[in-house]
């Protein structure tokens, strides 16, 4: 039976899907046969990855996948239901005392997925009487949290403090009842930005009842002390009242968690979010490799090192390239490209020299300012890292991506190109959680 208004819907963007790929310039959904952590194999041929977000490299640890493999012998290799009723276990609750240690925490609540855990929580948190001041660069699932929660969204520009104390004085006059909660990720997963969190967290001088709800997946295991987040390295991890994360990132698994200081509303998160009640519960084997994971990374801070050290050579790297990667502080480098067909071409060019690195583009980003999205890993050799940047010296010369060819100013630089207009529904999509 056909349903033509669906197939109407669909018809226009399959179209350009099946034209690129007539083209040879999709990019998304290559099936990846093998991985090695630095290197895969798509259709026969090793690729360095530069795309993925493995930061510390621990998904291919020996200890990790041991710990895994012990796991899933122990309580198999599914829950048989949510944590709700008979899929929690033992290895969630320690899991979830371990992270809100790691973090600075008291209490943490585990769900099965990142963006679980902010549809979830937030929804669950906030009512519509309340209001949420949101970065406009906010990954998709804060987006979607926001709307489930049917709560007054307040955009403000990207990492700018100032935006948000004048949305939340004009919010507050209209809305002086109604619990206001300012949303950021610590590190951005397009632009590698880093959430200005002190001058952030000042705004409770003026607005004490504001809550501070910090998405860090992305600053998780990289940032900070040990890699304990965004809110650790600027010191102020005790005024931020919920810190996420996901472990689908440094921490080579996949879930999330939401951590804070105030025990019965996460008790009452527990209880109320739909996604975890009604989500089956996290595998055995994805728990423990997080509790390797942590352990790991307390073993070996070398690890985290040497990611930086990796990143601060790119970085230097792609600016005597003549590259235009911003001013990320972060492991995430993007290069800016523009037009969203080119950015294509140059992902599949890399991809012929053997570079596995994808290209965002809207709604990861803004239209016509696509980039391709770099990120290095701690267990890339010095060889691999030469050899990615040989190529991208190769592609920048050929497609003409120096600085001095840029016609469009990035996004991720100082002056904030988003229409200000957009509306929740219109946000960067981000990466995956």
């Amino acid at each position: 039976m056909s349903h033509p208004k669906l197939e109407d819907r669909a018809r226009t963007f399959v179209s350009y899907v099946q034209e690129l790929r007539a083209q040879q310039k999709y990019p998304y959904f290559r099936p990846i046969s093998r991985s090695w952590g630095t290197e895969v194999e798509v259709a026969g041929r090793r690729l360095i990855m530069i795309g993925s977000n493995d930061y510390l490299g621990l998904s291919h640890d020996p200890r990790v996948i041991a710990a895994a493999t012990q796991a899933m012998r122990r309580w198999g290799s599914g829950p048989g239901g949510s944590r709700f009723l008979c899929g929690n276990m033992t290895l969630h609750e320690e899991l979830e005392e371990k992270l809100a240690a790691f973090v600075g925490k008291k209490k943490a609540v585990v769900h099965v997925t990142g963006f679980s855990t902010n549809l979830g929580a937030i929804a669950s948190l906030l009512t519509p009487h309340d209001l949420i001041l949101c970065d406009r660069e906010n990954h998709a699932s804060i987006f979607e949290g926001c709307k489930a929660s049917r709560a007054q969204v307040v955009p403000f520009v990207h990492n700018d403090v100032g935006s948000a104390a004048r949305n939340l004085a004009k919010a507050r006059q209209k809305n002086p009842q109604g619990l206001p909660v300012l949303i950021t990720e610590g590190v951005f997963s397009m632009s590698g930005d880093v959430a200005p969190l002190p001058e952030i967290v000042r705004l409770k001088k003026s607005h004490p009842e504001l809550l501070i709800y910090l998405d860090d997946a992305h600053g998780l295991g990289v940032m900070g002390p040990g890699g304990r987040g965004t809110a650790a390295h600027f010191g102020v991890t005790d005024q931020v009242d919920f810190i996420m994360g996901t472990f689908s990132k440094a921490l080579a698994s996949i879930g999330g968690f939401l951590a804070s200081d105030d025990s019965e509303v996460l008790e009452y998160v527990r209880h109320h979010s739909k996604t975890l009640i009604f989500s089956a519960a996290q595998p055995a084997c994805n728990a423990a490799t997080v509790l390797a994971c942590l352990e790991v990374m307390e073993q070996e801070p070398e690890r985290l090192d040497r990611l930086w050290e990796i990143t601060r050579r790119a970085r230097q790297a792609y600016r005597e390239i003549g590259l235009v990667s911003g001013n990320s502080s972060s492991p995430i480098i993007p290069i800016f490209i523009g037009e969203e067909e080119k950015a294509f071409v140059v992902a599949q060019e890399l991809f012929d020299l053997g570079i596995f690195a994808l290209p965002a583009v809207f709604p990861a980003v803004p239209r016509r300012q696509a980039v391709i999205r770099t990120a290095f890993m701690s267990t890339h050799t010095d060889r691999q890292v030469e050899r990615v940047l040989e190529c991208l010296e190769k592609v920048a010369r050929k497609h003409r991506l120096h600085q001095t060819d840029q016609a469009i100013v990035p996004f991720f630089r100082e002056a904030d190109s988003r229409s200000l207009a957009a509306s929740p529904d219109t946000t960067p999509a981000g990466a995956g959680k």
